[in-house]
């Protein structure tokens, strides 16, 4: 294990099965987003129609590929947000959520402290702001909370969809978390990275019955990481996941 930080637990119980630095709180990148589609889903209706800003268009880095004056609903705006990472839609989605991003992530920094996120703080929807930070711990937290939402699994899980529609552009969009079509029985959930916050992963994975969220942060190797750790944790219940991912690392 690589990561400096890193978590396993079962999904239903809570148990921990791995775990290295779980409290230490660290730069979390764009798994900043996990919390922007939380509050989104407690706040807006799915079919929600939301206009874009020239604002929200212009955010940088990882975008969605959205433009000022096209019009995406929130279900859209969501899968652009956890399949590309999109910071454009992390902003489009705060502004039609809550009016301006300062509101959404005064809404974000609340709802961290009614799931118990002790050592959370958010600076911003998207991640690209490094004052952000979070423990393995509270990722955990927050992950098996998204978890419950079923438009939000139903959205980590999906590999690639494509937008269509009369009121934005032709737009397909391909899900970049690593594991989804490699690992047996993972079903997302998200990736992270910036210079200061190093490759960031949380991953949802089922596999006979048996479902375990992992986090991994500052690695120089996320995926492997998280395979050794799903490997570790699905023996600790008698499984053995079939794969032969680690041959190619």
């Amino acid at each position: 294990m690589v990561g400096e930080a890193a978590l396993l637990v079962d999904a239903d119980s809570g148990k921990v099965l791995y775990s290295k630095q779980p409290d230490r709180p660290m730069k979390i990148a764009s798994l900043v987003k996990i919390m922007t589609a939380v509050v989104v889903l407690e706040h807006s209706d799915l079919k929600k129609e939301i206009t874009i800003t020239s604002t929200a268009a212009s955010i940088g880095e990882n975008s969605m590929g959205i433009t000022a004056g096209e019009v995406y609903t929130v279900e859209e705006l969501l899968y652009g947000l956890m399949l590309n990472s999109g910071n454009d839609a992390a902003y489009a989605l705060a502004e039609g959520a809550a009016g301006d991003a300062e509101e959404f992530i005064r809404w974000m920094n609340i709802k961290a402290a009614e799931l118990g996120l002790t050592n959370t703080h958010f600076s911003d929807p998207s991640g690209l702001d490094d004052t952000t930070v979070s423990t393995a711990v509270d990722l955990v937290k927050l992950s098996r909370y998204a978890m419950k939402f079923p438009a939000f699994r139903e959205i980590v899980k999906t590999a690639g969809i494509t937008l269509t529609s009369d009121e934005h552009k032709y737009l397909p969009l391909e899900n970049q978390t690593n594991l989804l079509t490699t690992y047996p029985g993972v079903k997302g959930i998200k990736t992270g990275y910036t210079e200061e916050a190093g490759l960031c992963l949380v991953t949802y994975a089922s596999n006979s019955s048996k479902e375990l969220i992992g986090v991994v942060l500052n690695s120089i190797d996320r995926k492997g990481d998280m395979i050794l750790m799903l490997d570790y944790g699905y023996a600790q219940y008698g499984i053995t996941v079939e794969h032969n991912l680690l041959s190619q690392f």
